[in-house]
């Protein structure tokens, strides 16, 4: 679209054929119910992020065991 266009829109002088039709926010080969299979619902979105917390909240007490026993290996305590 060219610049005068975009000023002519705004003086009220629209032309059908500069404005594009509206397109459905998913493909039209897909049913609504095929489309919502793809997304996470909120449960597993919860199990997800919970899975993914304890996963780094044990990797975090690993990594302060694993330092503390290097710590004292190295000092001889």
């Amino acid at each position: 679209m060219r610049a005068t266009d975009l000023f002519s829109l705004q003086r009220g002088k629209i032309d059908p054929a500069q404005i594009a039709p509206a397109r459905p926010p998913y493909p039209s080969r897909q049913s609504i119910s095929d489309a919502r299979e793809d997304t996470m619902t909120n449960a597993s979105n919860a199990l997800l992020w919970t899975a993914l917390y304890f996963a780094l909240a044990f990797g975090a007490i690993f990594a302060v065991w694993f330092a503390e026993k290097m710590r004292s290996n190295f000092l001889g305590k």
